[in-house]
């Protein structure tokens, strides 16, 4: 690919690459497409591990269109890990170079409303609005299921080189269980209720230790929750049911500090509030299709604090530096490694859950 005006190639790019198109809800196409060119403010990476999100799934379903994609034909993906390979215009500066490994995180917001300026830009007015410069990768914009991927630098993380790139990978949803934490202000000592044992109860849950819980216990079912059980922490199956008479007992009748809901069920959010002791603090990341009763005069009365959680703004950069000091471990939860070009069996690996998949590595290009 030849240079054009402000923008630098640190090694020779390709004109095409391989990439998953999705051209309609349920059809996914492996495919040669024109390889991206950055644009101000953005670096082109050479992807070279990117996961299946739970979301791209209720994508492809077509659940969000044209929400997510705005418009057909569409590459998806938002978790990946990758080198610079070409920088664009105004893109010196800012602590990134040609040949660094990076993160990347799916927010990229305008910069310029109120919500960006105030660091919520996961929260962006101007969301959608390519314009204006905000991007939300593999959902508004292209994603990283291909071999490179264009990412303004808002929405880069540094990697130290020697992190594999898998883990880094693993970034984007690591930091998405660790604001979860944070939202809910777990302090320490702290009793903690995971609901869902998926990838971001696994990082809510690692998340939580992380940040000095007491003790963890983590609500879900099957070959995932053994997976969990497997790293040390306390595990309860919904599967066998009286999940909050099992909590209470667990707890000696005082229920949770904190409780982190992540699997987005009407079960888990009629869960989050039973589990919930008297001035607990409740985070909710999912959004199920028929919300339950709540009682709202146990919340009223015990002085509950209810968070609602998108995405992970800011958290990037901390998740780096908690996986290189082992505080949050990725190793374990790594179930599957796959080609990019073998997408479909990934994918209907990971939507089964097969044996617990839970984070699956796709390599582009090989």
């Amino acid at each position: 690919m030849a240079s054009n005006d402000g923008v630098r190639y640190g090694e020779a790019v390709k004109d095409n690459m391989e990439a998953v198109v999705m051209t309609a809800p349920e059809t996914l196409e492996i495919k040669q497409v024109p390889v991206p060119e950055p644009l101000l403010g953005e670096v082109l990476v050479k992807v070279e591990s990117t996961m299946i999100c739970g979301t791209d799934i209720e994508i492809i379903k077509g659940t969000h269109v044209p929400r997510w994609p705005p418009q057909f034909p569409a590459i998806l993906g938002h978790e990946w890990a990758g080198r610079i390979v070409g920088m664009g215009p105004h893109t010196e500066g800012f602590g990134l170079e040609m040949g660094d490994h990076v993160a990347g995180t799916s927010h990229a917001g305008c910069g310029a409303c109120r919500m960006c300026h105030i660091g919520r830009y996961n929260l962006c007015y101007n969301y959608g609005n390519t314009i204006t410069g905000h991007r939300q990768y593999g959902h508004t914009s292209q994603g990283s299921y291909a071999e490179y991927v264009t990412n303004n630098i808002r929405a880069l993380h540094k990697m130290p080189k020697e992190m594999p790139f898998d883990l880094g990978s693993a970034v984007d949803p690591a930091a998405c269980g660790l604001w979860t934490a944070k939202r809910a202000g777990i302090n320490a000592g702290d009793t903690v209720i995971v609901l869902g044992s998926g990838p971001i109860g696994v990082f809510a849950y690692e998340s939580a230790r992380a940040l000095g819980a007491g003790r963890v216990i983590v609500v879900g079912g099957g070959r995932r929750l053994e997976i969990i059980a497997e790293q040390g922490t306390e595990t309860v199956s919904y599967r066998e049911g009286n999940v909050v008479e099992t909590i209470k007992e667990m707890t000696g009748g005082l229920l949770g500090n904190v409780v982190l809901e992540t699997a987005g069920q009407k079960a888990s959010f009629q869960w989050a509030i039973d589990c919930a002791g008297k001035g607990s603090r409740v985070a909710l990341t999912g959004i199920p299709e028929e919300i339950p009763d709540i009682a709202w005069k146990r919340v009223v009365l015990e002085e509950m604090d209810i968070f609602g959680v998108r995405a992970n703004p800011n958290c990037g950069d901390e998740v780096i530096r908690l996986i290189q000091g082992g505080q949050i471990r990725i190793e374990p939860y790594i179930t599957h490694r796959f080609p990019l070009k073998q997408y479909q069996e990934a994918h209907d690996i990971f939507v089964a859950r097969q044996d617990g998949a839970l984070l699956m590595s796709l390599s582009p290009g090989k």
